[in-house]
């Protein structure tokens, strides 16, 4: 049986950790990336095409990620957890792992052949991604094992 009162608990960490996670993301973000910086990523792209980084895209990016990171796979965890022997965090790590490789990476190797971004940004969403999705699963999986 689904309860509730777990998949709720999961969504409260999980989305507490992942707002914490991308606030300190944007701030090494507008730091190392950001306007006037050393790795001006928007120095050929016409500012019809770039979007504004405010409250309004924190926000929108933050519900986006919500939806993704943490309410999907809570209630698919709380659904297969009765089925599937998948508890702690060598479970959520393999899962992490697997989607990154089988969902990320071919995108991100597209985007470096056809529209060339730097590399270095590149590596850093990955990370940031991974960091994101791997802790909220992380915590899923252990509020599963107590």
């Amino acid at each position: 049986m689904v309860s509730t009162k777990l998949v709720i608990y999961c969504l409260l960490v999980s989305g507490a950790f992942l707002l914490l996670v991308s606030l300190l993301l944007q701030k090494i973000e507008k730091l190392f990336f950001g306007k006037d910086k050393r790795f001006e990523l928007s120095k050929k792209i016409p500012e019809q095409m770039i979007e504004k980084m405010d409250v309004a895209w924190f926000v929108t990016n933050y519900l986006m990620e919500f939806l993704f990171f943490v309410v999907i796979p809570s209630l698919s965890y709380s659904f297969f957890y009765v089925i599937f022997p998948l508890s702690g965090l060598r479970a959520a790590a393999i899962i992490v792992l697997t989607g990154l490789i089988m969902g990320a990476l071919p995108l991100v190797m597209s985007l470096i052949v056809r529209i060339k971004f730097p590399m270095h940004y590149l590596l850093y969403l990955l990370l940031s991604y991974m960091i994101k999705f791997g802790g909220s699963l992380a915590i899923i999986g252990y509020l599963y094992t107590l």
